[in-house]
């Protein structure tokens, strides 16, 4: 068996000082809210993971997004990194795409995030409020 990094993307979507999470459902996870995402492909970006991710489980096309954050991978935790993308421009209404895997899509503000937050989403929205983010 060969080991490696798992690679993950969370798409960051924003309104204002609001972000979009999914509650998660029937899934890893279940019952915590995340951000959009899923694993890199192989021969795709990082950008591109996210826009992709973020159509298939939102319906929401991105129009413009950039890297910003990348969280170390945690060896205890099946050496898992995630990397952030922020969504700085979308068209299309959001919904649930993938209603097997969430349950609603909602807007919480930064500064009053949902208590059970994916494992995967949490150190992403951490770096994010606590405005840790890569230069431009």
């Amino acid at each position: 068996m060969t080991e490696h990094v798992r690679v993950g993307v969370q798409a960051i979507v924003r309104s204002g000082d609001r972000v979009l999470l999914g509650l998660r459902a029937n899934t890893f996870g279940h019952g915590t809210w995340g951000l959009p995402g899923g694993h890199l492909e192989l021969g795709e970006s990082l950008t591109g993971a996210a826009v992709r991710e973020l159509a298939e489980e939102t319906g929401a096309q991105a129009l413009a997004a950039r890297v910003v954050c990348v969280t170390d991978p945690d060896p205890e935790a099946n050496h898992h990194m995630q990397i952030g993308v922020e969504v700085t421009d979308y068209t299309g209404d959001i919904s649930v795409r993938e209603p097997e895997k969430c349950e609603r899509w909602q807007f919480w503000p930064l500064d009053d995030l949902p208590e059970s937050l994916f494992v995967g989403s949490a150190p992403v929205l951490r770096r994010i409020r606590n405005g840790e983010r890569l230069p431009s």
